[in-house]
């Protein structure tokens, strides 16, 4: 809430949160839904989202962290309200904060970090129609099927023609969102039969929801072969034209709209209720916020991990450490010399921080020495920062990528509360909850992914 507070200064308060009934009456509301759809979908992704039966191919990728989302401009010609990032600027191809002004380095960026999925998005993509093209085609010719391509429009600048050069380069889906044209679908319809996956991804607009029920039964009809949802969130750029509306938003790690995702909700259950075969995906908030951030992390920290050192769940760098004493030097080392010569374990004289592997967790136990639990996140840059250490890898021999580590937090010392939770983390028994002790709450935070929607509030 705090952190809410601060995003929006003054302006936060001219925002509808819900009173405690409320938020309560909402999650019930929630709930009930939810009961409703019942066993009729399948939950995934820490059950943060629905429904993962009928997934788009790049729908898994993203969710599985093997997907690199290509912003080929910040242009964008379309005047949705709901649109949470600034599109004023033509810009240059940029993905993880690395620009790629040429196809042929993005391809060794694909090459060098296995993605198995590329997407081209925006802005809006097709006001740069030959460059979005061009790196299509560097994509397909360099991998073929081994990489899945989509691309996202509005479709405002769509032709035949256009449609038929992106079915050469051999684009697997094209993605519109319709609520940029007043969800019309005469230029969706230039794309279905012509490129083999079309889906229409848009937010779940509240007071959309009757017109939506007709559109998805006039896009089962079109052949439309998925529907996603994404739940509306407030940000500075949106904030004058989401508050024109009377919606009520929840608190969280982002401020989001209850009513935009008790409407995707709805939504589902409606299609389910009416027997119309389209595959419906919810996107919360939740889901992006936690997962696309995790797998993100997760792709590159390989690259920066130590040997004695292991990546959690949420795709954080677990670093457990020791100090020891000048009087007990000699025995620890004995006791650590076959690990620290194979790289299993790292002693650093100056400072006497023995660095140890999970492995010698029991080692440590009977020596009785005090344990500091540290955890690192690991960040790619065009450039190293000079402050931490990285690794620099060129792509084409030339074009410099820095994947870099950070802490994430100053180093715990472990108590037996602390001792006992990473124990159980250990054994693969534990799972995230919300707790008092901010220690444990670090561990949770670090560890582990949590499960489920957003809470009200």
């Amino acid at each position: 809430m705090l952190r809410n507070q601060e995003e929006y200064q003054v302006k936060y308060n001219y925002l509808k949160f819900p009173s405690p009934d409320e938020a309560a009456n909402a999650m019930n509301e929630r709930q009930a839904i939810l009961s409703a759809i019942g066993d009729r979908v399948q939950w995934g992704f820490h059950q943060s989202k629905v429904d993962v039966t009928k997934l788009s191919r790049g729908c898994q990728l993203c969710g599985e962290g093997e997907w690199s989302c290509l912003f080929i401009n910040n242009l964008c010609n379309g005047k949705c309200f709901y649109c949470p990032t600034q599109q004023t600027d033509l810009a240059r191809p940029e993905t993880n904060t690395l620009v790629f002004d040429e196809p042929e380095a993005y391809v060794e960026y694909i090459r060098e970090f296995g993605f198995k999925g590329v997407s081209i998005s925006g802005g809006e993509p097709l006001i740069s129609f030959e460059k979005s093209l061009a790196f299509v085609q560097a994509v397909k010719a360099a991998f073929g099927d081994e990489v899945y391509v989509w691309l996202y429009t509005n479709g405002i600048l769509l032709t035949p023609e256009k449609v038929e050069a992106f079915k050469q380069a051999g684009l697997n889906e094209m993605r519109f969102d319709i609520g940029a044209t007043e969800y019309k679908t005469d230029k969706l319809k230039l794309a279905v039969g012509q490129i083999p996956v079309v889906t229409v991804e848009i937010p779940a607009v509240p007071q959309e929801e009757e017109l939506l029920k007709a559109k998805i039964r006039e896009l089962k009809d079109l052949g439309l072969s998925h529907l996603n949802f994404h739940q509306m969130r407030l940000t500075p750029y949106n904030f004058n034209e989401l508050i024109e509306y009377d919606y009520t938003y929840t608190h969280g790690e982002k401020v989001t709209v209850i009513d935009s995702e008790l409407t995707a909700l709805r939504l589902i259950q409606f299609t389910l209720d009416e027997g119309i075969d389209l595959p419906i995906n919810y996107c919360s908030f939740v889901y992006k916020n936690r997962h696309q951030k995790s797998a993100n992390r997760k792709k590159h920290a390989p690259i920066v991990i130590y040997p004695w050192e292991q990546m959690t769940e949420n795709g954080f760098i677990r670093n457990l450490f020791t100090k020891i004493s000048p009087d007990q030097k000699e025995i620890v080392l004995n006791a650590f010399d076959t690990e620290i010569a194979a790289g299993k374990a790292n002693f650093n004289a100056y400072s006497g921080r023995l660095d140890f592997h999970v492995e010698q967790f029991e080692k440590i136990k009977e020596l009785e020495l005090p344990v500091w639990l540290a955890y690192h996140v690991s960040h790619i840059f065009p450039q190293a920062t000079g402050m931490n250490d990285f690794e620099t890898i060129y792509l084409n021999g030339e074009k410099e990528v820095v994947v870099e580590r950070t802490a994430a937090a100053l180093p715990l010392l472990l108590d037996a509360g602390h001792l006992a939770l990473l124990d159980q983390v250990l054994e693969g028994k534990g799972k995230y909850a919300e707790l008092m002790d901010a220690g444990l709450q670090q561990i949770m935070t670090y560890e582990f992914i949590p499960e489920g929607l957003g809470d009200y509030f």
